[in-house]
């Protein structure tokens, strides 16, 4: 069996500070296949983010991080790498759309020429040209309307919507194997997220891409991911099937995030089950949702 597009395995993640080491990760382990959508699932705080910045190589530059265990990408284990050989999978081999499209995209460049740089980071060598009839191509993929005039103009004159699927569009230029997606649509109205995160779908499927899927949206994580692995503090605590998962529930967190998703009827607040006494219960793994054969 082929080595899955991204494992992680028992990765712990610790800051050095005034006040003392801070331990934030506590022993990390997934994995995504080749063209599986994995959701990653808590509440804020609870290291989901930390844990893609990790993948990205963000944080391994910072002098205070302490980080521990394993992370092979393509069956390459990433703590082997250098900071040069790191930065050139970013744009190329993996991509990350964030959640605030407007803070990723440069407000005094228009977006062809940002565009343009994204090309550059597979083909250095690709002329503004072919890198504008490129993104055009991309950009009508996504669904937007007059590409060439979305091409021509600053982030600040589209809507949220619109640059999100640039950022998609971006994401997926360079076709990379790991696609990270970290609450995108977060800062969208529900249909607009809706529409986006479908387009979303239908491209990485396109391009058999593998996706990291971070979220505390529950129902989006239900139409969207393949598998889930649900963390809190630090700790996965269940893994399964989307389906598996909102059928059976099983670990006392994850009955506590359904219980927290607003309901239209009913009425009331819905009472959500007090958690703190089973904190250190044992990982939830349903069944079929184990570690890929081959993989230790």
């Amino acid at each position: 069996m082929s080595a899955p597009t991204l494992r992680i395995a028992d990765l712990g993640l610790g800051f050095r500070t005034w006040a003392g080491p801070v331990e934030v990760l506590h022993g990390i382990s997934l994995h995504i296949n080749k063209g599986e959508r994995v959701a990653l699932v808590g509440e804020s705080g609870s290291g989901k983010s930390v844990t893609a910045r990790i993948v990205l190589g963000l944080l391994q530059e910072l002098r205070s991080a302490r980080i521990s265990g394993t992370v092979e990408f393509e069956g390459r284990d990433l703590d082997r790498l250098s900071a040069r050989e790191r930065h050139a999978l970013r744009g190329t081999r993996m991509s990350m759309i964030f959640q605030d499209p407007t803070s990723s995209l440069n407000p005094v460049y228009r977006i062809a020429p940002q565009f343009h740089e994204v090309l550059k980071r597979a083909d250095p060598a690709i002329s503004e040209a072919a890198a504008r009839d490129r993104a055009a191509a991309l950009l009508s993929a996504v669904a937007i309307p007059e590409p060439e005039r979305a091409l021509d103009s600053y982030s600040f004159q589209l809507s949220g919507g619109m640059n999100q699927r640039v950022m998609i569009a971006m994401a997926l230029a360079n076709e990379p194997a790991l696609l990270i997606a970290d609450e995108p649509g977060t800062a969208l109205d529900v249909t607009v997220q809706a529409q986006t995160l479908a387009l979303m779908r239908d491209m990485v499927e396109e391009h058999h891409t593998s996706v990291l899927f971070i979220s505390h949206n529950l129902g989006v994580v239900r139409e969207f991911a393949d598998r889930v692995y649900v963390i809190y503090k630090g700790r996965i605590v269940e893994h399964a099937t989307a389906e598996g998962l909102f059928a059976d529930p099983r670990h006392p967190y994850t009955r506590a995030l359904l219980s927290a998703v607003p309901r239209i009827t009913g009425g009331g607040i819905p009472e959500i089950e007090d958690v703190s006494e089973d904190y250190y219960q044992p990982l939830v793994v349903h069944e079929g949702c184990g570690e890929p054969e081959g993989v230790a």
